[in-house]
């Protein structure tokens, strides 16, 4: 046993020692690079990295921790080119890595701008040889080896038998494709609501699995792309492919779970069951699915959803119409929310104790406050009610404690519960992607940008395709003041849904931070358009017309802003923001000062760029503290 572990230790000492052989394989994080070609994938889905910026990357990579000087790079990668091209091929070279990796530049994770110097790799990086080449260590390489062996096995004699006798098991990752309707009429909110519903039972089954989410999942509806295509865009493991068929009464489901590697079916199931019983054959399905999916991660961990989690009756219409709340939620517009919480509300007036249609009220009721669609928030009450009550009914629902952790958050101000309601319903479902984005948003408001961005990475990692996530993320790089990270993680979101409000939002506060106010107007007028013309987009259209200079229009818009807001009722912090921009300090602190939390906009007063002109005045400083200050517990 010991022999075996020392010649494995050798073996892996041997593979990973720096090899002066061109090429191989270099990963980092959840990146992957080819140094040879410049190929560059993350979690195993491949990215589009141009070639000059692919050599760039291939050259700092094999090199990480070193810092390679511009000259360096100058001769590496450009060659002969001129100093004039080198120098502006580099800067966007290194504006592109950072922007594929999803870097920060005044706090990276990857790429270290070394003043005057150059760069440097900083991230950990796992490196093995191309094949047919082998890794010759040099003599202190050999000094290492035996260093090495010698402290294992001292370790090993003083104390083998504590050794561990397993490490810790892959994390799987499964993506539920969208159920194909083959009904004689197809319902399109239940092959969404059910694709949903049985993502969020998959999450639970297993901590080493990861389930993509529910948007991205439903990217691939109607698509025409292979089981490997999709494996490969989205890093799965597994993959599980469904339909159904409902005529009247009847309801047949299908379902078939690929493992993706080796495209093998390891299992198939048809079911057979009445309309009304929907729900317990979800977690029929779900049980199924965990046990193969517990054979082949072979983990003791690993357990299908148990009796008690699963044997609740709830009335079927009810859950019909929980599934049709879910499918208007997640249009995140002004109908589809005013739609979901009409379906929610009927859900649970035909089944007054089904916790997750309470905590889907929750969440709508939040939302359409957060996107402006109730200045009066007047919905703000309502969406706390709806929280404690799913919780009451079931207190280990991880979206219910997400939901009442955004409520404390954005409309109460109270910062402590927040967070404790936040991390409760991460340790009870990791997979919960709004919760990440929701606590994302709380500690951006805390000052914590990094781990705010964290957090929203980690989103993108469970949701890879989901507009609502990238946008998060743009809206964390934008108070992080990384406007171009953030443009770009707009602009991708944009790609998914050209209509999603939140995201031209962004894009146009964005881009009054880079002085791009024709961009921005155009931006912040779509935005206030899909919104229905909500004030916080208002005043942000206002903003960009006073910063550009046209000022005849911003007082039209604040006009038209005032007519409609004689008390802040959510807007207060926004419209402190465009007096800012028309250079009326006094008015704007007068707007701040009068408002309170439950503003859409006033929890993020230390990280908003708009209010950095104000970071140096003790009354602006006042109100921060006056509003943002934790109280102790």
């Amino acid at each position: 046993m010991l022999g075996d572990c020392l010649g494995r230790c050798i073996a892996v000492f041997l593979l990973s020692t720096p090899s002066s052989s061109p090429g191989g394989v270099a990963r980092f994080s959840e990146f992957e690079l080819d140094l040879e070609n410049g190929e560059l994938r993350r979690n195993g889905a491949p990215l589009k990295l141009q070639p000059q910026p692919a050599r760039l990357l291939a050259v700092l990579v094999s090199r990480a921790g070193e810092v390679v000087t511009r000259n360096e790079l100058a001769e590496t990668v450009w060659g002969s080119e001129t100093f004039v091209d080198f120098e502006h091929g580099l800067n966007f070279a290194i504006r592109q890595i950072r922007t594929t990796l999803g870097d920060d530049a005044e706090r990276p994770r990857f790429l270290e701008t070394v003043p005057k110097r150059g760069y440097r790799f900083i991230a950990p990086v796992e490196q093995s040889s191309p094949p047919g080449t082998a890794a010759r260590p040099g003599w202190r390489s050999w000094i290492l080896v035996v260093a090495v062996l010698s402290g294992l096995l001292l370790a090993a004699m003083a104390g083998y038998r504590f050794w561990p006798a397993a490490t810790k098991p892959h994390t799987a990752v499964l993506v539920v494709l969208p159920f194909e309707d083959l009904s004689p009429q197809p319902e399109e909110y239940l092959v969404e609501g059910l694709t949903e519903e049985m993502i969020a039972q998959l999450t639970r089954i297993s901590p080493d699995l990861r389930v993509i989410a529910r948007t991205s999942a439903m990217q691939y509806l109607h698509t025409n792309k292979s089981a490997r295509q999709i494996a490969q865009e989205l890093g799965a493991d597994y993959i599980l492919e469904n339909s159904i068929r409902h005529d009247g009464e009847r309801l047949r489901i299908t379902a078939q779970l690929v493992r993706t590697p080796d495209q093998t079916h390891l299992w198939a199931e048809n079911y057979d069951r009445e309309m009304r019983d929907l729900l317990p054959l979800e977690s029929e399905v779900t049980q199924d699915i965990a046990q193969q999916i517990r054979l082949q991660l072979a983990s003791p961990t690993t357990a299908a959803p148990t009796a008690e989690t699963t044997a609740r009756p709830v009335d079927p219409e009810a859950h019909r119409l929980y599934l049709e709340g879910r499918y208007y939620f997640n249009q995140r517009s002004r109908d589809g929310l005013a739609k979901s919480v009409q379906s929610f509300s009927q859900a649970v007036a035909k089944d007054p104790d089904y916790a997750a249609a309470y905590a889907g009220l929750a969440d709508a009721y939040n939302l359409t406050a957060f996107y402006g669609f109730d200045p009066s928030l007047q919905v703000v009450s309502q969406a706390k009610i709806s929280a404690l009550k799913a919780l009451q009914l079931d207190d280990s629902l991880g979206p219910a404690h997400a939901a009442l952790g955004y409520t404390e958050f954005m409309w109460r101000g109270d910062w402590n519960a927040a967070e404790r309601e936040f991390r409760h319903a991460l340790q009870l479902d990791d997979n919960y992607v709004p919760a990440h984005q929701w606590y994302a948003l709380y500690l951006a408001g805390d000052g914590r940008v990094n781990e705010a961005l964290g957090q929203m990475r980690y989103a993108q990692k469970l949701d890879p395709l989901s507009p609502s996530v990238h946008t998060g993320l743009a809206y964390m790089s934008y108070f992080a003041h990384d406007y171009e990270q953030a443009t770009a993680q707009a602009r991708v979101a944009l790609q998914l849904n050209p209509d999603f409000m939140a995201a031209h939002a962004v894009l146009g506060w964005a881009d009054i931070e880079q002085k791009k106010y024709p961009e921005a107007i155009s931006e912040l007028q779509t935005a206030t358009k899909l919104s229905g013309g909500a004030p916080v987009y208002l005043c942000g259209l206002g903003r960009a017309y006073a910063l550009s200079g046209d000022v005849p229009a911003a007082q039209k818009i604040l006009a038209q802003v005032d007519a409609s807001t004689t008390e802040p009722q959510g807007s207060g912090a926004a419209l402190a923001a465009f007096y800012l921009a028309l250079g009326d300090t006094t008015t704007a602190l007068h707007w701040l000062e009068i408002t309170a939390p439950g503003d859409i906009q006033i929890n993020w007063l230390r990280v908003e760029p708009a209010f950095d002109p104000l970071r140096s005045d003790p009354r602006f400083a006042a109100i921060q503290s006056r509003i943002l200050t934790k109280k102790p517990e």
